[in-house]
C-alpha cells in the first residue's frame, strides 16, 4: 500500500506542467512520519533512474526536482545516490541532465537556508 502511494505521487508529480513544490512537500511528510516511505522512495529513485532515458524532458525535469527537494530537506538519505554511478559508460545524456537538474535545485535550496540562517543573525 505504501509504496502505490510513493509511486502514485511521483507519477502524478511528473506529469504537471511545471514542478509543483506541493509534491516535494507531500512526499517530505511521508518520509518524515514512517520510515517505509524513506525506502520506498528510495526503491522509487533506483527505478526512475534506471528508466530516466524513457522520460519527457519535462517529466526527468519534475522527477529530479521531486528527488532533490526530498534529498534537501532530509526526508530522504544520501546513500540514495549511491546507486548513480558517473562514469561516461554508465551515464546516458538524460541520467546526465538529471544528475544536473537534481544538484542544481539542491544549490538553490542550500543558497535559501543560507539566506534564512544569516537573515537571523
Amino acid at each position: 500500500m505504501q509504496m502505490e502511494l510513493c509511486v502514485m505521487l511521483l507519477e502524478c508529480c511528473s506529469q504537471e506542467r511545471t514542478y509543483l513544490r506541493y509534491y516535494g512537500l507531500l512526499g517530505q511528510r511521508f518520509c518524515m512520519v514512517n520510515r517505509i516511505y524513506q525506502e520506498n522512495f528510495d526503491d522509487c529513485f533506483v527505478k526512475q533512474y534506471s528508466m530516466i532515458h524513457r522520460l519527457e524532458t519535462n517529466k526527468l525535469r519534475n522527477v529530479a526536482k521531486f528527488f532533490a527537494h526530498l534529498l534537501g530537506t532530509d526526508a530522504l538519505p544520501w546513500q540514495s545516490l549511491a546507486y548513480i554511478r558517473l562514469t561516461e559508460e554508465d551515464t546516458t545524456s538524460s541520467s546526465r541532465i538529471f544528475i544536473k537538474i537534481l544538484f542544481q535545485v539542491y544549490e538553490v535550496m542550500l543558497f535559501h537556508l543560507g539566506s534564512c540562517i544569516l537573515a537571523h543573525f
